[in-house]
């Protein structure tokens, strides 16, 4: 009986403080509560999640340089032109900028909204300030900030993405295969020449197996349920007849950095001819859009030394450690290029988003009325 009445005394205690819902019986206050050790492992996880490609891109770039002679890539960088590395990555940029962005009004006037051309210029300028982190985020702030703007969904709005990043793929593997095609003789020297063939296969393989499945509805056994994922929407709403004119567009895109690398290594003293990049550009633009590392940081120099440092002539220094310097230079340049792009639209998209002050009083009265 002492036992019944001492549990009867604890089941008030618990329930004394409890929130009541109408209708329910009052839920003990600390049923809600996450427990403290399940709730620290998950936020650990999550940081130690976010800090791997950071630390994946600091192992590289260490490696890169503990195993390069320092002093031939002080020696390339002093020795370079200076004047046509800046100007021409300021051209580059700028043309990159401006080709992406078109691409990106005609998606969006596709799949998204009416967008204008300058609204796609101010949005895309504000999301290279996360591009720098990795191109995933900046997608996502896109589709953010369109959400915010246009009252578009967003998971529907970062699925136009995700399926514009799939034409980017096809873009690549267009450009790849007409470089292989046109340039093969001029990347023979390269260690991978010889599978380049398959890589090519292979990522043809992947692009048909997506149309397959998006366009023809084969599931290949298992993977019908992902046709119900919002974030493919796209995937389901893109005709076939509309996908070569979106390759098209993104591969003029993707040429203009087969273009940069063209202007932009002869500042170092390297000549590699033009069919040749239109293999290189596009592998190393494969490597850098995957969020294994800090927008590419480290792996793309690693992919620009096993490719560009064959093509460096013994007159004009040390072929890794010219190609290490010229891949360590460009990628901040452009960054910060591109942030002053960003750093010019960030206060008009901002106030875009931030509220009027009639906004606020008008949506204060509603819900003073409610």
């Amino acid at each position: 009986m002492a036992s019944s009445d001492g549990d009867d005394a604890r089941n008030d205690s618990v329930t004394r403080d409890a929130p009541e819902v109408a209708g329910h019986a009052p839920v003990p206050s600390h049923a809600a509560k996450p427990h403290p050790r399940g709730l620290r492992g998950l936020l650990t996880g999550r940081r130690v999640k976010r800090a791997i490609p950071w630390l994946l891109s600091l192992c590289i770039v260490a490696f890169l340089f503990l195993t390069t002679d320092l002093a031939a890539v002080g020696a390339a960088l002093e020795s370079a032109d200076w004047g046509r590395l800046v100007a021409g990555m300021a051209v580059v940029t700028l043309a990159a900028y401006v080709f992406d962005s078109l691409t990106l009004v005609a998606l969006f006037r596709r799949y998204v909204a009416p967008v204008s051309q300058g609204e796609v210029f101010r949005i895309k300028g504000v999301s290279y300030f996360f591009n720098a982190i990795n191109y995933s985020l900046a997608a996502g702030a896109m589709a953010w900030i369109l959400h915010k703007k246009r009252g578009a969904p967003f998971l529907e709005t970062f699925s136009s993405l995700v399926w514009f990043f799939f034409i980017d793929i096809v873009a690549l593997v267009f450009l790849l295969t007409l470089g292989y095609v046109v340039g093969s003789d001029a990347i023979a020297a390269t260690p991978f020449a010889a599978r380049l063939p398959w890589i090519i296969l292979a990522i043809w393989a992947i692009v048909a197996g997506t149309l397959i499945y998006w366009n023809a509805g084969f599931d290949f056994v298992l993977l019908g349920f992902m046709r119900k994922w919002r974030v493919f929407d796209t995937f389901r709403r893109a005709r076939v007849a509309e996908y070569p004119a979106f390759v098209l567009m993104r591969a003029a895109f993707i040429m203009v950095y087969v273009v940069m690398h063209w202007l932009l290594l002869p500042a170092f003293g390297v000549e590699i001819p033009l069919d040749a990049l239109l293999v290189y550009a596009p592998l190393i633009a494969f490597v850098q859009v995957i969020p294994a590392t800090i927008s590419g940081l480290g792996a793309v120099q690693g992919v620009m030394v096993a490719l560009f440092a064959v093509h460096v002539a013994p007159t004009v220094g040390d072929g890794k450690a010219v190609i290490v310097a010229y891949s360590t230079v460009i990628g901040p340049l452009m960054m910060v290029m591109r942030l002053f792009i960003g750093y010019a639209f960030v206060a008009r998209v901002a106030g875009d988003l931030v509220p009027s002050k009639g906004e606020v009083e008008a949506a204060t009265h509603v819900v003073g009325e409610r």
